[in-house]
């Protein structure tokens, strides 16, 4: 499901579908605040996770509550790292209730937890980026690649019209080729540069 595996790529449906995107309605305004960012929305969660481990055991529950909120930075730079985080963060009441119940007690609360995994992993422009430039980066991204397509596409048909459906093959292939490299050190040299931001952040 598109909406679980990404979840903040959905986080401007209203607004783009119904135009509802000030808040000010009727029916909207007994709601809470609407997020600024993904580092409100873990700030809220939080509030909500603490509660739910002072009602139920954290051993059953603590593995359900981080998997709510692992998806929250798919394909984003070194989002696997903050999920494998989230993932040891999961298993810790079950491997400490084994050794010493003691050592359970004296951990942080699960909120501050997945906040220090996601400071830790992910770069603030990440954490603080809104909505409104999550949705412009994504349909950037879109049109980007319909750009690339267009490009092999008429690499495609200028050979065919230039050598013969026949003779152009092999040139055809080999543009394509060339075009893909390109398109693949593109995207290295892309990651290369948030990873190195990141980096420079820490």
């Amino acid at each position: 499901d598109a909406r679980t595996s990404n979840p903040w790529g959905f986080c401007m449906a209203d607004r783009v579908l119904y135009g509802d995107g000030d808040g000010d309605s009727s029916s909207s305004s007994l709601l809470l605040p609407r997020p600024k960012n993904r580092f409100e929305v873990l700030e809220a969660y939080g509030r909500h996770v603490d509660y739910e481990e002072q009602m139920w055991d954290p051993v059953k529950i603590r593995r359900f509550m981080t998997k709510a909120v692992s998806h929250l930075f798919a394909g984003e730079p070194n989002a696997k790292r903050y999920r494998v985080a989230l993932d040891d963060i999961a298993g810790l009441p079950k491997k400490l209730m084994a050794k010493d119940p003691n050592l359970f007690e004296k951990q942080p609360p699960l909120s501050e937890l997945i906040m220090d995994a996601a400071l830790k992993h992910l770069s603030e422009e990440v954490l603080y980026r809104s909505p409104e430039e999550s949705w412009e980066k994504l349909v950037w991204e879109e049109e980007e690649m319909e750009r690339k397509k267009n490009v092999v596409s008429s690499v495609v048909l200028s050979g065919s019209r230039n050598n013969g459906e026949d003779a152009s093959s092999d040139v055809v292939a080999s543009e394509m080729r060339s075009t893909s490299k390109s398109l693949i050190q593109e995207w290295q040299i892309s990651r290369k540069e948030e990873e190195k931001n990141y980096c420079g952040d820490d």
